[in-house]
């Protein structure tokens, strides 16, 4: 298993990239991987003198001895997605929610849709498969209270401090009964795609 991040380089800079970095080094810290800041700085730097153009997809990963690997793709536009609700199963071991890692079988699907929405077995809305949701009510901006029961995104984390985003938690009932009501609207936030659009398959 290795830890890893998936950043945004943009035009020879990386989006929230202290975000990223302050993540891998907490997950290292919960697996007993050592991270080391002068290897992280350095990829960092060999990155961006590859890559001073353009936008890039730019997968940063750790392994267990401590190495970084890096993989890099353009990453073309989208900002529109489509879901279909799934409840999560139970996981042994919960670090493997609240952490980036590779081992990723709870996020798998047949890709009906683009992107999955989990819930959780009480009915809690918790994040797409690849990042987290947002859900604008009221021309407020929401997204599901961290419990220790889902990955929290650099993007949202970021919108959560600039306070443009409120912690509130929607059960699923009333997610649905709000949406087909087109009282809300739902969206994707990850660092790829900043903010996008999702159509939710009821």
């Amino acid at each position: 298993m290795q830890l890893f991040e998936t950043l945004k380089l943009e035009a020879g800079d990386f989006l929230r990239l202290s975000y990223h970095h302050d993540r891998m080094k907490r997950s290292a810290e919960h697996f007993h991987i050592t991270f080391q800041d002068e290897r992280w700085h350095a990829i960092i730097r060999e990155i961006k003198a590859l890559c001073s153009n353009d936008t890039y997809r730019v997968k940063i990963l750790l392994n267990p001895n401590g190495v970084f690997d890096y993989e890099l793709a353009s990453l073309p536009p989208k900002d529109s997605f489509t879901a279909k609700l799934v409840q999560l199963q139970p996981i042994q071991d919960n670090r493997i929610l609240t952490n980036k890692t590779t081992n990723r079988a709870h996020l798998m699907h047949n890709h009906e849709t683009d992107l999955i929405l989990l819930y959780d077995k009480e009915g809690k809305i918790l994040e797409f498969d690849i990042g987290n949701i947002m859900i604008k009510e009221r021309n407020e901006l929401y997204t599901p209270v961290f419990d220790n029961d889902f990955l929290k995104g650099c993007k949202r984390q970021a919108l959560i401090d600039e306070g443009r985003l409120i912690e509130k938690n929607y059960d699923i009932q009333e997610f649905r009964e709000k949406l087909s009501r087109h009282q809300i609207k739902v969206f994707l936030i990850n660092s790829l795609r900043e903010v996008a659009d999702v159509e939710i398959n009821l």
